[in-house]
């Protein structure tokens, strides 16, 4: 009977313990997903270079609107005098390109923010590197 009750203390010891310790937030160290209206500050903060294009069109955004520079060998002019309208409508970004052709879409940044990429219908639509920045070592 003594050993019975020593096995049962042992066991409810083991399950207290083992209750006790992994009490610990599972979502530590994990990286926590940016709101749209912070995925659009970062798009606001900096310079972006188009994938495929790096050396020759940039964006920038501000105030609602985003402007675009091309360039040759990475040295850019001025924007172009159209500019493209933006909004945060609920978790998306919606631009209007102007004459009806409004596009909405979703924003994915990674790589230490300096990648992003703008998903219309569930599709990748283009791609933006943050200039400057070391997005090569994340391709």
């Amino acid at each position: 009977m003594r050993n019975y009750i020593k096995n049962i203390f042992i066991c409810l010891t083991l399950i207290s313990a083992i209750a006790f310790t992994s009490c610990d937030n599972s979502e530590d160290g994990l990286p926590v997903e940016l709101t749209i209206e912070e995925k659009v500050q970062v798009l606001e903060s900096d310079e972006w270079l188009l994938k495929g294009f790096e050396d020759r069109v940039m964006h920038t955004y501000a105030d609602g609107k985003q402007f675009t520079f091309y360039g040759t060998d990475s040295v850019f002019g001025q924007a172009i005098p159209v500019t493209e309208a933006y909004v945060i409508e609920g978790d998306l970004l919606t631009f209007d390109f102007n004459f009806g052709n409004i596009f909405t879409y979703d924003l994915k940044v990674s790589c230490d923010n300096n990648i992003v990429e703008f998903f219309k219908d569930g599709e990748l639509n283009k791609t933006l590197y943050k200039r400057g920045s070391n997005y090569e070592e994340c391709l």
